[in-house]
């Protein structure tokens, strides 16, 4: 039974901070297998030759396939399951895999704790997502998605910056103890705090399974969305080799190259902020097909650019017009299914690990032609993500002017 009280009372800007607090805790721990693997690998085996660090990089794969795997199951637990309950799990995750990489003895246990990040970033994410578009009235939805998702963003270059400051001090044990373990604490005491405890939940009726996996796959529209997030996010694959790009294309030094990743990253994380904001000007469906277009046809622009000067400044505007898509397909994907917000969120996860995959394996190989073949290749998967959405999602709703007309 839902308290009606609870359910009318406004949630104040607590909830919202509340849940970009949970989400900045999912990225923190993906700075560990980036930037650290080097150190990881000499801890475990003595040597950073290239054996161990194929070896130690496994657990990003092991993290992948977890996500998947809770993905689907989070699909399925959302329906029973309270989302606040959810949220807290996934939360409560970031916080086993922060203490358990700290104190992993062997590669074997860090293979086991590293993917509760994985875990836990697919169901705060699925989660946080699904509170908002329960809970929040429909002109705020946009903004505080576009608050949570630049959280998230910007997480990752608090996180570069902070780690790259502490490998001098005390490595990744320093970073991941006075760093990771300490937000991800603070993240799950808030979430604990803040987010009620009488949320009004749709999904946990009398709904079945089936139904409520109906609703997602069986609808048209929301099939797109999910099909064309993936491609999305194989697009977006371009940040993963971005740092090779300046190394190798323009023999750029790595502190260089450092100092330019976490500016992009914050021009993203503003992206996504400024998103927000955006949308409901624009309409959901009109500022992601406009936005996912863009991105694909500037991340193929990239690698063609005369100079770096070109490059750097068409890297910039891909990257926020990459914050706006993230931010626009978020409000988008979240209004598809609103009976089934979890279920549907939770594959919104699922396809989009699935295209990080499709985005690291293809690119992987167009490298092997050339930096602008890579360019292509991934600039192609966000342009046919864009007329997924033109030609087969729908606008869950009417701008308020039309349908009061």
């Amino acid at each position: 039974m839902i308290d009606k009280s609870a359910v009318d009372k406004p949630l104040g800007r607590r909830f919202v901070f509340s849940l970009a607090l949970a989400f900045f805790g999912t990225s923190m721990l993906d700075v560990l297998s980036s930037l650290f693997l080097v150190d990881l690998a000499k801890t475990y085996f003595g040597s950073s030759n290239l054996v161990y660090l194929a070896i130690v990089s496994q657990i990003v794969t092991i993290s992948s396939i977890a996500a998947i795997v809770f993905g689907v199951l989070n699909g399925f637990l959302s329906i029973r399951v309270k989302h606040r309950t959810l949220l807290l799990f996934g939360a409560l995750c970031i916080v086993i895999g922060a203490v358990g990489c700290l104190w992993a003895p062997s590669l074997l246990f860090l293979s086991i704790f590293y993917p509760f990040d994985g875990i836990g970033t697919i169901v705060v994410g699925a989660m946080a997502f699904t509170l908002i578009g329960e809970s929040l009235p429909l002109e705020k939805r946009a903004i505080s998605i576009g608050v949570v998702t630049s959280s998230g963003i910007l997480s990752t270059a608090i996180g570069f910056a902070i780690a790259g400051y502490g490998a001098s001090i005390g490595g990744y044990h320093s970073y991941l103890s006075w760093y990771v373990l300490p937000v991800s604490l603070v993240a799950l005491i808030a979430t604990y705090f803040f987010v009620p405890k009488n949320l009004q939940q749709i999904a946990v009726q009398k709904q079945s399974f089936s139904e409520s996996f109906k609703q997602v796959f069986l609808n048209r529209s929301a099939a797109a969305c999910l099909i064309g997030n993936m491609f999305l996010a194989a697009a977006g694959m371009w940040s993963f080799f971005a740092a090779t790009f300046w190394r190798k294309y323009y023999s750029l030094p790595l502190e260089v190259v450092a100092w330019i990743t976490v500016a992009v990253v914050l021009v993203y994380a503003l992206g996504g902020f400024m998103g927000g904001r955006l949308v409901n000007r624009f309409g959901r469906k009109r500022f992601v097909v406009y936005n996912w277009f863009t991105r694909g046809v500037l991340i193929a622009a990239i690698a063609f650019m005369p100079n770096i000067y070109g490059a750097l400044l068409m890297s910039f505007v891909a990257t926020l017009i990459g914050g706006f898509a993230v931010t626009g397909a978020t409000s988008l994907i979240v209004e598809q299914a609103p009976k089934s917000r979890g279920t549907m969120m939770s594959m919104n996860g699922v396809f989009g690990s699935i295209g990080i995959t499709i985005g690291t394996a293809c690119g992987g190989i167009a490298l092997t032609q050339g930096f602008q073949v890579l360019g292509l290749t991934l600039g192609i998967f966000a342009v046919i993500s864009a007329l997924i959405i033109l030609f087969i999602a729908k606008e869950p709703f009417l701008p308020a002017k039309k349908a009061a007309s």
